[in-house]
Order: structure tokens, then C-alpha cells, then sequence
């Protein structure tokens, strides 16, 4: 399964759950203030790019293996 980020809308308190991928959409309970108003977070996974800036190339150096 996995971790998703969510926040909840009446504290702002930021949690994380184990939750299927069906499920994962879904409003959960606030473990703070027990609210049910929350929202699932956007990982930096999901965006996508580089955290360092720049313009995310990737380096065409190989790669070398322990194996080779």
C-alpha cells in the first residue's frame, strides 16, 4: 500500500497514511483534531522535475555497475 500525504482543512494539520490506491481520494479523519474535511497532498514525487532547479536533463554519463 501506499503513503499519502494529507492535510486537514479545519486544523492544518499535516498527516500521512498507508492507504490503497482506491481509497486514496477519499476524505479521511483528522488524527488531531478529528476533523473530516481534509485533502489528499500533491507529492513533490508527482510533480515531477528537479529539486535542485536548473533545467532537469538528465546526464547521458554511464552508469556503472558492482555486477559488470
Amino acid at each position: 500500500m501506499p503513503l499519502y500525504e494529507y492535510v486537514c482543512d479545519e486544523c492544518g494539520q499535516g498527516f500521512e497514511l498507508l492507504v490503497g490506491f482506491s481509497q486514496a481520494d477519499k476524505a479521511k479523519k483528522c488524527p488531531g483534531c478529528g476533523g473530516e474535511k481534509t485533502h489528499r497532498k500533491v507529492s513533490s514525487f508527482a510533480m515531477g522535475g528537479s529539486s535542485r532547479g536548473g533545467s532537469g536533463a538528465v546526464s547521458s554519463a554511464p552508469v556503472s555497475s558492482p555486477f559488470t
